[in-house]
């Protein structure tokens, strides 16, 4: 009878435990349902989710069963490596090199992520990987038309041809310079090609080529022949006896010798183009240190290659000077240029009624004889070239009808003597400031006469100047020098150019030479 008994509360026992089963699993069918459409849950969070289910009261006059009756829910097998607390969206198991936080610089649209080893070494070459099937494989060669590294060769031309001094003669009208570097050699051949006219600049045509395994490339460039208008002021011996102290320089600069500054009471030059000076120093005085980053806004290059000054001024080469468009003097005159493109010119301190002529509109040139000095002032209306072996003496403003600052300004002057260009006394200019538009050329020396009389204003000159040396301004004259930018790209007529040749175009393609 006990037997019976135990019987049948075990199958009372297997009852309630099987309908508990059956609500429980009930309970969280309607749980589901009632949150929406059945949402299969990742692997990495079914654990999580099975504790969040509620708990089922067991009925009345039954005794609970002990927890570890129950069914566990199978927990599914994840990977060995710890989860992390917020999960990831999956993605493709595939090994990923380090991310880098990205550089500054890298601005631009970044290739595809490196998948694997191999495409990461491809994405990182310089080279051609070859069929890794094929033996021996190896990067390869650049095919056999591709230029010789145009990168380091770009290089080497711009550092050995960004200038080039020299004079060509009769006997060898195509010099030929011949370099190696990096085991490659170079061999550029210069041409000369002459301006179509008095005011155009001379061109140098430079054909080089090199070789690299046997094969032979080529390239074209073209060099500009420097007038010394290229200048905004040009001195061949700087005297050491003057320092440049309130002045403002604009354009280029380059002196042949060493230079003196001076800085006063918080007072300094200004130099506002690049500078290049062929000693390998400056001269400071007293003063000691002088920043040359403050000093020299635009850059300083020391120790480059002297630009010696020619023999004679006029740059008129081949040209013929036709005889209506040259007016000759054989003594001292006085001319005086008219804003109407006329200029009339009378006999030095002489009561005579001066000849008027007029310019027009083709250049025209101004020419004395030796040992003759001219005096210039007035409004130039036109191109006009002033030349003479003795002096060239300013004595009042001398400007363009047009402002050369403004668009289409057509007038030219320039004032080239082999010996001096002075600015007159104070008795002559007159007190106050001096303007002057023109393209100077002295070859022994510009001068301010009477520097040392009290301060008279500013000495403006628009254009440049070219000196062997020059005079102290100061105290009468400040000085500023403000360059003409159309003398980047024409002179005036006749006007000298250097020895000096500078890189201008290229278009940095090479090509096979058969």
């Amino acid at each position: 009878m006990k037997k019976n008994i135990r019987m049948a509360r075990r199958l009372r026992a297997v009852s309630i435990s099987v309908l508990a089963h059956v609500a429980i699993f009930g309970l969280l069918l309607l749980a589901r349902l009632g949150e929406g459409p059945a949402v299969r849950p990742s692997p990495l969070i079914l654990a999580e989710l099975v504790p969040l289910a509620p708990e089922v009261p067991a009925p009345k006059g039954i005794e609970p069963l002990a927890p570890e009756t129950l069914p566990q829910p199978v927990t599914p097998v994840v990977p060995e490596s710890p989860v992390e607390p917020t999960p990831k969206p999956l993605e493709p198991e595939v090994d990923r090199p380090a991310e880098e936080p990205p550089k500054p610089a890298d601005l631009a649209p970044q290739p595809e992520p490196v998948l694997n080893a191999e495409r990461e070494q491809q994405a990182t070459s310089d080279t051609t990987v070859a069929d890794a099937n094929a033996p021996d494989a190896a990067p390869t060669e650049p095919p056999a038309d591709e230029p010789p590294t145009e990168t380091r060769a770009d290089e080497v031309l711009r550092k050995r041809l960004a200038s080039w001094t020299g004079q060509f003669t009769a006997e060898d009208s195509e010099p030929t310079v011949t370099w190696r570097e990096a085991d490659q050699r170079y061999t550029a051949v210069l041409r000369r090609v002459p301006a179509t006219d008095v005011m155009g600049m001379e061109r140098l045509m430079v054909a080089v080529t090199t070789e690299r395994d046997g094969e032979s490339f080529a390239t074209e460039l073209t060099m500009t022949r420097l007038a010394f208008s290229n200048f905004g002021q040009f001195v061949d011996r700087w005297d050491p006896e003057v320092r440049i102290h309130d002045d403002v320089i604009d354009g280029r600069f380059h002196s042949n010798s060493e230079i003196g500054v001076l800085r006063e009471r918080g007072v300094q030059p200004t130099f506002r183009g690049k500078v290049t000076i062929a000693a390998g120093d400056i001269d400071t005085g007293d003063v000691g240190f002088v920043s040359k980053k403050k000093l020299f806004p635009a850059g300083v290059e020391m120790n480059v290659r002297r630009v010696g000054l020619p023999k004679r001024g006029t740059a008129v080469g081949s040209h013929t000077l036709p005889a209506e468009r040259v007016q000759r003097f054989d003594a001292d005159a006085d001319i005086v240029f008219g804003w109407d493109g006329s200029f009339v010119w009378t006999p030095h301190d002489s009561a005579i009624t001066g000849e008027r002529r007029e310019l027009g509109e083709e250049p025209f040139y101004l020419i004395a004889a030796q040992d003759v000095t001219l005096h210039v002032s007035g409004v130039v209306n036109g191109k006009v070239l002033v030349y003479s072996p003795a002096s060239i003496v300013i004595d009042d403003d001398l400007t363009y009808a047009d402002d050369p600052r403004t668009p289409n300004a057509g007038d030219y002057l320039g004032l080239v003597a082999e010996n001096t260009v002075e600015i007159a006394e104070p008795e002559v200019t007159g007190v106050g400031d001096l303007t002057i538009h023109a393209s100077i050329y002295a070859r022994h020396r510009f001068t301010v006469r009477d520097y040392l009389s009290r301060k008279s204003g500013l000495l403006a000159i628009v254009g440049s100047v070219t000196a062997g040396s020059l005079s102290a301004t100061e105290p009468r004259y400040a000085t500023s020098i403000a360059y003409d930018e159309r003398l980047a790209k024409i002179r005036a007529p006749g006007f000298p150019l250097s020895d000096r040749y500078e890189l201008d175009e290229w278009n940095g393609e090479w090509r096979p030479v058969e």
